[in-house]
């Protein structure tokens, strides 16, 4: 009975949660449809609507905190949701005009979910029936429990397909990607959103009760939290203070591993302080009190840090939003320290803003990046004398320093696809040929006692003449001996190997006998690709080298190669070739 019980509770939450949420459901049933279509469709072109979708699944949800935290009548909550969809429908008319979802696009969006979670989060809040710590703890714990079960029933399926597949019946590959279609868009966000309590609602009893258990943490989460995750914090706190005081004159300033490393301890000291706040003994009371003011001072050196190589490799978005996160944490460490554990909700709204600001422009993340990244190439350019008339002009003779910005700005402007909008970079992003536009190779820096060579040869026809048989091989030092070929003529057999020691890496042509009949060192070609200088196409005549003796000839032309070479030693244990062996007995 009690089973019976509790499953006709879960599917009750579940009906009560299509019915909070109609419009969030509605759109995330349409999303599972539309991949549906796009799994078994060769044309990929729903990525703008995906995007859209997404959007208006997040600002359903926010119109629906809203509605119930500041309206009652159903009217005002048709009124949020007709708003919600005029955002949407507004976010993918913005879409249109774009040539697919590049980078810029992607973060926008990204950030913009992100504007709408805390949002979601933080709206209970405003009028103090729940704290942001309550509502925080409710979304976490539903997000892994949802992961965790949802998990279990994709492996579960997963293991069900592969059994059929394997005893009964081939099943076609395209039915697990269905699966976890349906179980990722549709039923583990709706088990998630069945999670969160409707805060407004506590007269009823059995809400209430649900309610607590939301917004309460479990004896699990509290040891886990209590007794592993604080623990684990504080040494590795430790761990940063004593690299921080011991590189404050000269490494901390330049090391660019510990900007991320810092962005994601301060998130992770977030995270954990609104977890610990839900809880109350020995060890959350002091992590409360002491954690946030070691984090004030950690994340103004990394903030710091961070604007000082500003100077070294320009603004760039990943930056601008590690320095955004350094001046939040700051505030949010300053918050914890001086008010109340109950009013860390304080944080919500300042994060929304620091988010908005940095998605509009003109001082977006985007747009600052954009112009920073795009004068210092230009100034750098124009030093040089590389610009007239907004054309490039190609030029060798340019130092190191000067070489190694040019060559970061526009690998940068190219990832994040502004270089086709820049006019006097146009003779780059018609083709993308660096070397062509600016005249040296964007990979030649850095270790100049330390050369790798890929060269390719003309496309042209290789003359048989004199010869038996041409066989097509690749060649990979590691891979030891090897025979590349064979083939009979008058009777006898004759086989061609590679012979790697030590003391030679040849090509050799062996009779039946085993006797030597004519070998080839492969340290002739690897020398003269090594006495050049930069990558290029090789003529016919330098990929052909012969060799001839009264018994047999061979010849080999090489197709590509890549080697190594350190201090002009060619470095035999890293080589790769490619190419057509030609052999002819006498």
């Amino acid at each position: 009975m009690e089973q019976k019980r509790r499953i006709y509770k879960s599917f009750n939450n579940i009906a009560e949660t299509c019915t909070r949420y109609p419009l969030a459901i509605l759109l995330l049933l349409t999303i599972a449809l539309i991949n549906g279509i796009e799994i078994h469709s060769t044309i990929n072109n729903y990525s703008n609507l995906l995007f859209t979708l997404v959007i208006g699944v997040f600002v359903s949800l926010v119109a629906q905190v809203s509605y119930e935290g500041f309206f009652v009548k159903s009217n005002h909550r048709w009124l949020l949701y007709g708003i919600a969809i005029i955002l949407a429908i507004i976010y993918y008319i913005m879409l249109l005009p774009v040539d697919g979802i590049g980078t810029v696009v992607a973060l926008r969006t990204t950030v913009a979910i992100f504007i709408l979670l805390v949002a979601y989060i933080w709206i209970p809040t405003v009028k103090n029936l729940v704290t942001f710590n309550e509502t925080f703890l409710a979304l976490f714990k539903a997000f892994f429990q949802a992961v965790f079960y949802f998990g279990i029933l994709y492996l579960g399926v997963m293991l069900i397909i592969a059994a059929i597949n394997a005893l009964i019946l081939e099943v076609d590959s395209k039915v697990l990607i269905h699966s976890a279609n349906i179980i990722f868009v549709v039923f583990a966000p709706v088990y998630l959103l069945s999670m969160i309590p409707a805060y407004d609602q506590g007269e009823d009893k059995d809400n209430d009760t649900r309610d607590r258990v939301a917004v309460s943490t479990s004896k699990l989460l509290d040891t886990l939290i209590s007794y592993v995750i604080i623990p684990i914090t504080a040494v590795f706190t430790l761990v940063l203070l004593i690299y921080v005081i011991t590189n404050i004159s000269g490494r901390f300033w330049t090391d660019n591993l510990m900007e991320p490393l810092l962005v994601t301890y301060s998130i992770t000291v977030i995270v954990v302080y609104l977890l610990a706040s839900n809880i109350s003994n020995s060890f959350t009371v002091y992590f409360r009190k002491i954690f946030p003011k070691v984090l004030v001072p950690i994340v103004l050196f990394q903030t710091i840090a961070s604007i000082l190589k500003i100077g070294e490799a320009g603004f760039t978005h990943g930056r601008y939003y590690a320095i955004l996160f350094g001046v939040f944490a700051t505030i949010a460490g300053l918050i914890f320290s001086i008010v109340p554990v109950r009013k860390n909700g304080l944080i919500a709204p300042i994060l929304i803003g620091l988010s908005v600001i940095s998605i509009l422009p003109p001082i977006d993340a985007f747009t600052v990046s954009k112009n920073n990244q795009t004068n210092r190439l230009k100034n750098v350019l124009q030093a040089n004398d590389m610009i007239a008339d907004d054309e490039i002009i190609p030029k060798a003779d340019v130092s190191e320093e000067d070489r190694n910005t040019i060559i970061n700005s526009v690998q940068y402007l190219d990832f994040m696809g502004y270089t086709n909008d820049i006019d006097w970079l146009s003779s780059y992003s018609k083709d993308r040929n660096f070397d062509m536009a600016f005249g040296f190779s964007q990979f030649d820096f850095g270790d100049k006692e330390y050369k790798s060579f890929y060269f390719s040869r003309e496309n042209n026809p290789i003359s048989i003449t004199g010869y038996d048989i041409i066989i097509r091989s690749n060649l990979i030092y590691s891979e030891g001996n090897k025979e590349l070929g064979s083939y009979v003529k008058d009777g006898i057999e004759y086989r061609l190997v590679v012979d790697v020691s030590e003391e030679a890496y040849e090509i050799i042509l062996l009779n039946e006998a085993e006797e030597q009949l004519i070998s080839l060192d492969l340290s002739e070609i690897i020398n003269q690709v090594n006495a050049s200088d930069m990558d290029r196409e090789l003529t016919l005549e330098e990929a052909t080298f012969t060799k001839d003796n009264d018994k047999a000839s061979i010849k080999i032309v090489v197709e590509n190669i890549y080697t190594s070479s350190y201090r002009g030693q060619v470095d035999g244990q890293h080589v790769e070739m490619i190419g057509d062996f030609l052999v002819g007995i006498k």
